[in-house]
């Protein structure tokens, strides 16, 4: 009875609330000055949200990634799963630790795994050129804890590429 009387009591106080989530005339943040002292509601985005904006309205957009440095690299692609650290993870998935892996010695077995992705792991070959392939793979071999000499080429990287490229949208769904 008491428990009962309790959870009336709070459903009855959340009732009297204010609901300010689907509410459009209700701004919960700061006022904001315009230029002619007028007061307004509308507050400045964020930076990223304006490029995302500008992408979505027809912006500039980039098919592929750009940088060709490995730790830019494997932040933006690899460290989702394998953390930043290269510590990797369990949960949803199982993401090997990349740091202090012996699969990383030689170059060919990273450069093949990025290239073609393996098990769980997306492949990033239709996407990346060879420079940032090898970019991510000398990153992983001597960052993360990793001490091993760099001994990846271009010419490797173009060899460990499918001859045949599998169309990325319908690999796993015909």
């Amino acid at each position: 009875m008491r428990q009962t009387f309790i959870t009336a009591a709070i459903v009855g106080m959340l009732g009297t609330l204010p609901l300010y989530a689907q509410d459009d005339e209700v701004d919960t943040r700061t006022a904001q000055e315009t230029e002619s002292g007028e007061t307004s509601s509308e507050v400045e985005a964020r930076p990223q949200e304006r490029e995302i904006t500008a992408k979505a309205d027809g912006g500039e957009w980039v098919e592929e990634y750009v940088s060709e440095d490995g730790e830019e690299l494997y932040q933006s692609l690899c460290s989702g799963c394998h953390m930043a650290d290269g510590s990797g993870a369990v949960g949803a998935g199982k993401y090997p630790a990349l740091s202090g892996n012996p699969n990383l010695e030689f170059a060919g077995y990273a450069t093949y795994i990025i290239i073609n992705g393996q098990a769980a792991m997306p492949s990033f070959g239709h996407f990346l050129n060879d420079k940032q392939v090898l970019a991510i793979t000398d990153y992983l071999q001597t960052n993360l804890g990793n001490d091993y000499e760099v001994d990846g080429t271009l010419d490797a990287v173009a060899d460990a590429r499918p001859a045949e490229p599998v169309d990325q949208n319908t690999e796993e769904h015909e």
